[in-house]
């Protein structure tokens, strides 16, 4: 049978391809005389059998397919089975010699747009029909291809992706929910969230999704997740609400979780930032004053001490009361090392020196059953340091060594000279470019699991039963490391023991502190002075004591009570003083910004800071690298006399 056309305006625009796949001449003529009565435009292809259909199509395309399910070749559903595998996006329409209601809706079931019943068919149902099977052909393929979009967005969402149905069991298990759990989606679906993650009845969340059955949306903003499948915990924040289908009824559950684990440990930094800086803020300001207080009990008492005969009662009870300051002194400055406060008195420092004079202290803390061994660099290692602090943080980390070697073991402390460059920031992710004295502390102890390092340094974390730990010894090395512009860390495994290791940064050899600081002698007996010194502190008791300790030396002294009588005093005697005394931290304006003032008009003015804490520790850091001289609180009598005549003999001898 050739193609049958018919011709119409209205086919003209549809366009239509239809192939007939009949055995029957007389059937195929009946279908083409209705088209033609429809007045429509369509091209019609016949075939008399399912093979020559099938070769057909695989030629050339069409709109719809009328197939006849008795064949000569084919009978039955098999006939619509056959086709679907080889054209399944192709509208088939069915026809069937049986007035067969079972026969139809099952071919409708197995991929039939519809189905029509030989001898029942006129022109219109004909037209209805086709038009029908191309727009739900169409409708099917748009609905595969959202679903397709669907698929995807799901997959490849950055959120966990839940869908529960109506009984709770999962539907939908998405490919962050694999990788946040471990489970994949066909270890989960089918099965109740309880099966699964049996922790989930005490939580928010288990709440919130039989909540969301009910019509409610419900989130869990901060849930610890504890992963049975990985061993991992994790954080995340769930958000549950009711799916509804197109009436608007509820069938089911969809879940929205995501994974807030680096957040929620950049909230926890946070908070322990803050407080840090609160504590560091209290103890600041402890320290301010009782730095002044200890400065009046120390200077009065040293005085008291050196008018008494040797040997008395009341020389030895005064030495007494100086040893208690003394101890009150170092408190305050491990009150401020843990806050990180604390402003260090660096010096020239030769590492391997230092670790050799705290041998035998070593040697008195760690127990007789523990190797202790020193492998130490064959040159000096000088870097600039607080040589009270640096012996703090091996105390700290020998201590630490012991109590993890109850049973005895291996400890060694060794030293050499290490650069770190581009590559090393690279690998390590810290650092900063240049040579540094690294002491390494090696120990043979129980080791720590990961997530003990992490937090090894963090105040007031510590492994040790209550009262044997106060979890701040390596909080307070980590503090002196810092603010030795320093770093340290710990590699450590379970029962492999610990090896912590220590940068401290080493200065080069034109460094102006460095050189001075080795060719300074000082001198245990100052010389008198006559010069004029202007005297600047806020505390009363401690501006009489300087006053006295440096008029009983000769030198003839200017008081001012803050920062702006220090300026309106130094104006008024710009031509007689010859040394500014400032307290950094003043009423009105500080030591730094008087200073600032005062060079204005004077900038050779010769200047001596001192404080029991600096609010800004940069501000210490800049005006030492200025070459500028500053001294700690609490500061004796005797002292405080060498310095200034020290800073009055060097800038007199430029």
């Amino acid at each position: 049978m050739e193609p049958l056309s018919i011709k119409g305006e209205e086919l003209k625009k549809a366009g239509i391809r239809i192939l007939l796949i009949e055995d029957n001449p007389g059937d195929a003529r009946l279908i083409e005389e209705m088209l033609k009565e429809a007045g429509d435009e369509f091209e019609l292809e016949w075939a008399d059998c399912l093979s020559s259909g099938i070769s057909r199509i695989k030629i050339d395309g069409f709109d719809v397919i009328l197939l006849d399910l008795g064949l000569p070749d084919s009978q039955g559903l098999a006939t619509l089975m056959a086709l679907s595998e080889i054209k399944p996006e192709a509208p088939v329409i069915v026809l069937t010699g049986l007035a067969d209601e079972a026969t139809g809706t099952q071919a409708v079931h197995n991929g039939a747009q519809d189905y029509l019943i030989k001898g029942q068919v006129d022109k219109n149902l004909l037209m209805r029909s086709i038009k029908y099977a191309i727009e739900r052909k169409r409708a099917e393929e748009e609905l595969r291809e959202a679903n397709q979009f669907n698929l995807q967005i799901i997959e490849s969402a950055k959120e966990g992706i839940i869908v529960y149905g109506p009984d709770l069991k999962y539907q939908v298990w998405n490919p962050f929910m694999e990788k946040l759990t471990g489970f994949s989606a066909n270890e989960v679906l089918g099965k109740h969230p309880l099966e699964v993650f049996p922790f989930l009845r005490t939580t928010e969340i288990m709440a919130g999704i039989e909540k969301a059955l009910q019509g409610e949306i419900s989130e869990a903003k901060r849930i610890q997740f504890n992963v049975s499948k990985t061993g991992l915990s994790v954080w995340v924040s769930d958000i549950s609400g009711p799916l509804r289908n197109s009436q608007e009824e509820i069938i089911g559950v969809i879940g929205m979780v995501r994974d807030i684990t680096e957040h929620h440990k950049l909230e926890e930094q946070l908070r322990q930032s803050q407080k840090m800086e609160a504590i560091g803020t209290l103890a600041g300001g402890v320290a301010h004053d009782f730095n002044n207080i200890l400065s009046v009990i120390m200077g009065y008492g040293t005085m008291v001490m050196d008018c008494l005969e040797d040997g008395s009662t009341s020389k030895k009870d005064i030495k007494e009361v100086l040893t208690a300051a003394e101890r009150a002194a170092t408190l305050t400055k491990r009150l401020l090392v843990f806050s990180r406060k604390q402003v260090v008195e660096v010096k020239p420092v030769n590492i391997n020196e230092t670790i050799l004079s705290l041998q035998k202290m070593l040697n008195r803390i760690i127990s007789e059953n523990i190797d202790f061994k020193l492998d130490l660099a064959d040159k000096p290692l000088v870097v600039m340091a607080d040589a009270g602090q640096i012996e703090q943080v091996l105390m700290n980390l020998t201590v630490n060594a012991k109590d993890v070697m109850p049973d005895g073991g291996h400890l060694t402390i060794s030293t050499r000279l290490e650069e770190i460059d581009d590559t090393y920031i690279a690998a390590f992710g810290y650092g900063r470019p240049g040579k540094y004295a690294l002491i390494t502390v090696t120990d043979t102890g129980s080791g720590m699991d990961e997530e003990t390092r992490q937090k090894i340094f963090e105040p007031f974390f510590t492994t040790k039963g209550i009262g044997e730990g106060t979890g701040l010894g390596l909080s307070i090395a980590y503090g002196i490391v810092k603010q030795h512009h320093g770093y340290i860390n710990v590699d450590s495994e379970p029962g492999h023991g610990a090896i912590f290791k220590i940068y401290l940064p080493v200065p080069s050899s034109e460094s102006k502190i460095l050189k001075e600081d080795l060719l300074n002698p000082k001198s245990e007996n100052p010389k008198p002075g006559n010069e004029t010194i202007l005297v600047a502190e806020d505390d009363a008791p401690l501006r009489k004591l300087s006053r006295i300790a440096l008029e009983s030396h000769g030198y003839t002294v200017i008081l001012a009570e803050d920062g702006e009588d220090a300026i309106k005093k130094f104006a008024e005697n710009r031509e007689k003083i010859k040394l500014v005394m400032l307290d950094m931290i003043m009423p009105k304006k500080s030591g730094k910004e008087a200073y600032d003032e005062i060079r204005k008009t004077s900038p050779e003015v010769k200047v001596l800071f001192v404080s029991g804490y600096t609010m800004d520790i940069i501000k210490t850091c800049e005006i030492t690298e200025d070459g500028l001289d500053f001294m700690l609180k609490p500061v004796r009598p005797m002292v405080l006399l060498r310095k200034v005549r020290e800073i009055l003999d060097r800038y007199d001898g430029e």
